[in-house]
């Protein structure tokens, strides 16, 4: 007997907040046939490990646009799920050297140019937003107003059971080795029989560089390592996220009273197979000192829970969206550098526009044509950068 196998649109690898987010547009909006195959639940990797911050204050024009798209996106499917894991809450982004305010300056310009609200705040002004901080060493900050906090788990899974209902089916992660190409067609082997379609996705995040080598491919990706915590801090009070762009540490209010603190990265390449998920002390410590310095109330705050996400960074820092070059039918969501969240949305409905219109436009800087093979090995950068 033959085995099973089944013929679909699009196959996408990976079924974090990108692949989920992928396959609600292509099912919903182009009527496209996609499978999902993922080795764990949804959300189950980097997505559901993020600090759930979405900002305007972004790097180019395109990329603030997106990132607005992506904020009215996610409200829309809070309202229509009729969910509370969407917060309005608003965003700063602290700074205490020139550079910064160069940098803050370019961006507010950005921000109201496409109308979106921004404005210039003083330490002292700060102080009024926040009664726990102290600003000594702020020279300003930038305050977007309509910023968001979303749950990412929630919203990954959100994004997943919308795509389903919109005809996606869901599948195992295919067998270690069995993306292959079979004439027009890739094929994916998993548990329940094979899965073909003539366009393949690879949106599986840190482990993207390791799927295609799968497939005998390289890619310009460097996974690292990224580090949150919950603290006990008894607050009852609501404030916009706080981005301290000197030190590198985001601190953001969390259902429950606590506290998320996280800080960029740790910049070596790891793999995210053989990852340590106990060597949280010098992460914990640099927290620790950031507190005593911007907010020394909660210095001594209770740690309820810590973890790390493994993340990944592109030479450039922009994500990787649309064909590899010179393999048809093989398309990348991935190299978001730990922000994804925030662009999942808008991007996603982006790349799903391009592959069925094959104009790709609407990727503009983060075109993956933009790395051809072959591809050298480069260290990571932090995502959390001015410009």
């Amino acid at each position: 007997m033959a085995p099973h196998r089944e013929r679909f649109d699009v196959l996408i690898v990976g079924a974090g907040i990108m692949g989920s987010a992928l396959a609600y547009h292509l099912a919903r909006d182009h009527r496209k046939t996609v499978a999902v195959c993922e080795r764990d639940s949804p959300a189950a990797g980097a997505s559901g490990k993020a600090g759930g911050l979405v900002s305007a204050q972004c790097w180019n024009d395109w990329d603030m646009v997106a990132v607005e798209e992506s904020r009215k996106e996610y409200l829309q499917l809070s309202r229509l799920a009729d969910t509370g894991l969407y917060e309005p809450s608003g965003g700063i982004r602290a700074v205490g050297t020139p550079e910064g305010e160069r940098s803050i300056a370019r961006t507010l310009d950005r921000l109201r140019s496409h109308g979106i609200p921004a404005e210039i705040l003083r330490p002292s002004e700060l102080a009024a937003l926040y009664p726990h901080g102290n600003f000594a060493g702020i020279r300003q900050a930038l305050f977007t107003p309509e910023d968001a906090l979303v749950l990412p788990t929630d919203m990954t899974q959100l994004y997943y059971r919308q795509a389903v209902e919109a005809g996606t089916r869901g599948l195992p992660a295919p067998v270690e080795g069995t993306v292959q190409r079979k004439g027009d067609l890739w094929s994916l082997e998993t548990a329940e029989g094979e899965a073909a379609a003539p366009t393949l996705v690879i949106a599986a995040g840190a482990w993207s560089k390791k799927v295609l080598a799968t497939m005998g491919l390289s890619a310009p990706l460097a996974p690292y390592l990224t580090r949150a915590c919950l603290l006990k801090v008894g607050n009852s009070q609501r404030f916009p996220y706080f981005h301290d762009a000197d030190r590198d540490v985001y601190l953001r209010t969390f259902p429950g009273g606590d506290i998320l603190a996280g800080d960029g990265t740790e910049l070596v390449e790891v793999d995210p197979d053989r990852v340590a998920p106990t060597d949280n002390l010098a992460f914990v410590e640099h927290i620790a000192e950031f507190l005593e310095v911007r907010f020394p109330d909660w210095a001594e705050a209770p740690l309820s829970s810590a973890w790390h996400g493994v993340i990944t960074s592109t030479p450039d820092r922009r994500p990787l969206l649309g064909p590899y070059p010179g393999v048809p039918g093989l398309f990348l969501a991935t190299g978001f550098n730990g922000f994804g969240l925030m662009r999942a949305g808008g991007a996603m409905r982006r790349l799903a526009e391009s592959m069925v219109t094959g104009d790709l436009a609407p990727l503009g800087p983060c075109s993956a044509l933009r790395f051809p093979p072959p591809h050298t090995p480069f260290a990571p950068q932090s995502g959390f950068t001015l410009d």
